[in-house]
């Protein structure tokens, strides 16, 4: 994978890699050079976090065919918008607009989700999450510095 953002290649490759291994489709579209502001270790958080939980969620899909996430990267109007959307299986619940952990150790996870709201906030972003039917939506606008 060549973005332009070595960080974001890294995690992409290598979440690709286990993609391919769950039989989960990962299409991908992204402009790694719009992230260039971010730190590595902001990016390995957002997109690693993420793209785990996506993994994670589209494994419980039976339908194969329907094993999908994708990814967009793009700037736009001063923007870094970033999407992630993928299938999932059962329900998700939301507390203050960021889903709750689905695992019985509520104590020691759910601090995915809080990192990656963290590193969107800390550059002047927003992050929402939504699950409509079976599709989750990741969406992520930060200014550009």
């Amino acid at each position: 994978v060549e973005t332009g953002n070595d960080a974001l290649d890294t995690i992409l490759t290598e979440k690709g890699l286990i993609c391919e291994r769950e039989s989960i489709t990962f299409t991908c579209i992204a402009d790694g050079s719009a992230l260039g502001f971010l730190k590595p270790s902001e990016i390995y958080s957002l997109f690693g976090n993420a793209l785990d939980n996506a993994i994670e969620a589209s494994r419980d899909v039976g339908d194969l065919a329907l094993r999908t996430i994708s990814l967009t990267v793009r700037e736009a109007i001063g923007m870094v918008s970033i999407h992630i959307e993928n299938r999932f299986a059962g329900t998700v619940r939301f507390v203050d607009g960021m889903p709750i952990t689905s695992k019985e150790d509520k104590v020691n996870h759910g601090f995915g989700t809080k990192s990656m709201e963290m590193v969107v906030e800390h550059h002047g972003g927003t992050l929402t999450m939504e699950a409509q039917g079976d599709l989750f939506c990741l969406d992520a606008l930060i200014p550009l510095p």
